[in-house]
This record gives structure tokens, C-alpha cells and sequence, in this order.
């Protein structure tokens, strides 16, 4: 199968005298009968042959000029991987392993749950060199930061960045025009936020959110095509990160709970080309850590896609007020573990533990199987429990002696686990 170009290139190069390897079967039309002609001439009467096959076809001298102005022997340049090699850039990173430079990111999350808290901490840290939640360094401290504010209310930017204490001199925030929303699939609002990176070099742009910034749907792949190129080609172009807030879909049973659910990429509202052009996506959300949900409780961060390096471990936050007035994060390099009802086995440990923490000089096995009982536990679930804790619980007297007891080490030791007998 040869291309249009192809085809006109093979005729120019066959009245050039040049060999050519095509078949009839590899042209269309008009073409395939211009091959023709000059294939089946005598040879030196090539040009003859394709006059007058082209004077009985529409458009005659178009078709003409299109084979005379093709170069005879021309074969466009490809290029491999290693001859391009040299010009591509590093695979860099804002901050290592989490947001990457030149490349788009997106951060999401239910209504609610923290998002734009966490863009606006990331904010803070790059301007006050505070190195990122897990002690990774800023590379460009004091950088200038871009947040477009789709959402449209700067007062509630505002008052989180003094919260903070942030130097605001350094976070410039892109609004719509008066009486109009944020429209990024519109070039005006492209070249004003091309311009201000352009003028600012941000280390950091947080367009919040990209349900706000766009007056197309969302679910089709022609409604963000256009936007995700433009958002795409500005953070390579710049150098920079680009993290793009993004929501979730209403889970189904209603939305009541989005805040506590434990998201993956299928979660993300709108079209899947937004994630598939997204190079990391990373996600929040609530997790309930006792018997009952807390929507100011701590939040897991997690990456839910990278293209380009290993997953790494989530971490956890929680909102830590501040006086006299707000609230800032706090982070934790351990994400919060999500509560589950305690089984007759947890009650049991709970039970041991405690048990063997009373009685510091240990106690015969006997009496803490009699003892258990009375409490509900069979004597094979206390040993079930002592296998699981044997790291913490001695022998001290060999584990076949009637004399042995159980005694609570806090510090946990290497033991071997054996059968009771």
C-alpha cells in the first residue's frame, strides 16, 4: 500500500529512469493509470505515454504539475529513537517521584475532600522552601506559582495563603473577564495564561479544576482533546509542573460518602483520555479510622498512575488548626489505615496483651487458658493469638514444662513458632 505522495513519487522517479519497485495493484486512481502509461511506454517515450493518458482525465494539468514538481529519488528523512536521542531532555521532576516537570499531572478527588488544601500547601512549600510532604527537597525555592482559580472565589485562596503565612507576592492568580467564567478551551484565555507563564517561568501551575475551566463536556474524547493538547504542550513548553484538580464520579448508592472512597482511575469523571494523557495521577480521600465516618478525618495521598517511575508509598494528612483562625496540613509519611469491626481474634489479642501487661512476672499457661474461658475464648484461639503475638510473648521455662509461663515483652523479639502439643 503506497501513500498519495508515494504513488506521485514512484511516477517521477520511473520518468527519471530510476528503478522502482510498485505494483498496479499499490496505485489508485488517477495514478494507477498514469503508472501505466509510463511502465507500458517504449522506452524514451515515457513522457509521451503519460501526456496522453493525463489529456483524457479531469483536471489534466493539476495532475501534470504534480508529478514535474516531485523530486526524482526523494525519500523523506526517519529518524530512529538513538538519532534523536541526543536533543531529548532528562525526565525531570518538581518534586521527585510525585510531580514531574514538563508534563501533565492530575490530582483527583471528590468535592470536598482537600484538593485544592493540597495544591495550595504545595504552593507554600515551593515559595518557603519547606521541602514536600515526605522530606523531598524544592528545587526552585522561592519560585513564582500560577493558580487559575476557575472556581472564582480568590477570597478563599486568600485567606488559606495567610493562614499559611504565605508571601501572596509570589502566587499569581489567572481569573476570568469581568461577567464571564474561565474558558481555556477559548485561545484568549490560552494566550493570557500563555503569556503569564511565559513572563513568570512558575515552577508550579494549578488550574482548579478542570469541571471549571471548560465550557465543553467532559465524557467525550472531542470535547477535551483540544484542551488536554493545549495544557499537554504548555507544561512541556515551560518546563514546568502542571497539576490539573480534577473530580470524581458520583459513586453509585448516591453521593453521601464520595469523600471516603477509596478511588482508582475508573473513579475520575469525564472521558478516560484525561488519565491517559496524564503522565501521573494522583488521588485523596477520607479514610474512616474509627466505627464512625469523620469528614474532617485523615486523608490518604496516593498515586493512582505513573508513566514514567516507580509507585510510591501513599501518605496521609490531617488538618492541624491554627491560631486564631484557619487550619494548615499535616503530614505523615504513613497513610492512616482504614477502621474494620474488631473480630473475636482482635478481641482475644486486645485481651491477652492486656492480660499479660497486668501480670508483668508472666502467668502459667493453664491458668490464662482457664481464664479464657471464662471470657469466651477457647483454649485454640489463645494459642492461635499467642502464635500471633510470639514475637512478644516468652517462654519462660521451655513451652513443654508445666512450669512455663507467658510473659509480655514489649520490645518484640525473633521466636520460633511451635505446635502445641
Amino acid at each position: 500500500m503506497l501513500t498519495r505522495r508515494m504513488q506521485v513519487q514512484a511516477i517521477a522517479d520511473r520518468l527519471a529512469g530510476l528503478e522502482v519497485q510498485a505494483q498496479i495493484k499499490d496505485f489508485e486512481m488517477p495514478w494507477q493509470l498514469c503508472w501505466q502509461a509510463v511502465v507500458g511506454a517504449q522506452p524514451g517515450h515515457e513522457q509521451e505515454a503519460l501526456h496522453q493518458v493525463i489529456s483524457g482525465l479531469p483536471e489534466p494539468k493539476q495532475i501534470l504539475e504534480t508529478i514535474l514538481a516531485t523530486r526524482p529519488g526523494y525519500s523523506p528523512e526517519i529518524l530512529s529513537l538513538e538519532d534523536i536521542a541526543p536533543g531529548l531532555p532528562p525526565i525531570e521532576w518538581v518534586w521527585d517521584g510525585w510531580i514531574p516537570r514538563g508534563l501533565l499531572t492530575v490530582l483527583g478527588a471528590s468535592q470536598g475532600s482537600g484538593k485544592s488544601f493540597v495544591a495550595t500547601d504545595f504552593a507554600y512549600r515551593i515559595i518557603h522552601n519547606q521541602g514536600f510532604p515526605n522530606g523531598a527537597p524544592i528545587k526552585r525555592p522561592g519560585a513564582n506559582i500560577i493558580y487559575v482559580d476557575a472556581e472564582m472565589v480568590p477570597q478563599i485562596l486568600n485567606e488559606r495563603a495567610q493562614n499559611y503565612g504565605m508571601d501572596r507576592s509570589k502566587l499569581f492568580l489567572m481569573l476570568g473577564e469581568p461577567g464571564e467564567m474561565i474558558d481555556l478551551g477559548d485561545a484568549r484565555y490560552q494566550e493570557r495564561l500563555t503569556e503569564m507563564t511565559a513572563i513568570l517561568k512558575p515552577e508550579l501551575i494549578i488550574i482548579d479544576s478542570l469541571s471549571s475551566i471548560h465550557n465543553g463536556g467532559q465524557n467525550n474524547v472531542e470535547d477535551v482533546r483540544s484542551l488536554i493538547g493545549y495544557l499537554t504542550r504548555l507544561g512541556g513548553w515551560a518546563n514546568c509542573g502542571l497539576v490539573l484538580v480534577h473530580h470524581i464520579r458520583k459513586p453509585a448508592g448516591g453521593g453521601a460518602r464520595m469523600m471516603n472512597v477509596d478511588l482508582g482511575m475508573e473513579d475520575l469523571s469525564g472521558s478516560g483520555y484525561i488519565t491517559q494523557q496524564a503522565r501521573v495521577v494522583l488521588g485523596l480521600h477520607v479514610v474512616q479510622t474509627g466505627p464512625k465516618f469523620d469528614p474532617n478525618g485523615p486523608r490518604e495521598f496516593k498515586m493512582l498512575k505513573n508513566s514514567i517511575g516507580q509507585y510510591p508509598e501513599p501518605l496521609g494528612f490531617s488538618f492541624a488548626p491554627l491560631q486564631p483562625t484557619g487550619v494548615m496540613l499535616k503530614w505523615d509519611t504513613d497513610a492512616p489505615q482504614t477502621y474494620r469491626e474488631p473480630t473475636r481474634f482482635d478481641e482475644c489479642k486486645e485481651w491477652l496483651e492486656d492480660l499479660l501487661k497486668a501480670n508483668s512476672e508472666g502467668m502459667k499457661v493453664k491458668e490464662i487458658v482457664g481464664m479464657g474461658k471464662d471470657e469466651g475464648f477457647s483454649r485454640d484461639m489463645i494459642y492461635r493469638v499467642q502464635k500471633d503475638l510470639l514475637g512478644h510473648i516468652q517462654n519462660t521455662d521451655g513451652h513443654k514444662s508445666p512450669q512455663n509461663c507467658w510473659k509480655w515483652s514489649d520490645e518484640a523479639v525473633e521466636a520460633l513458632a511451635y505446635e502445641d502439643d
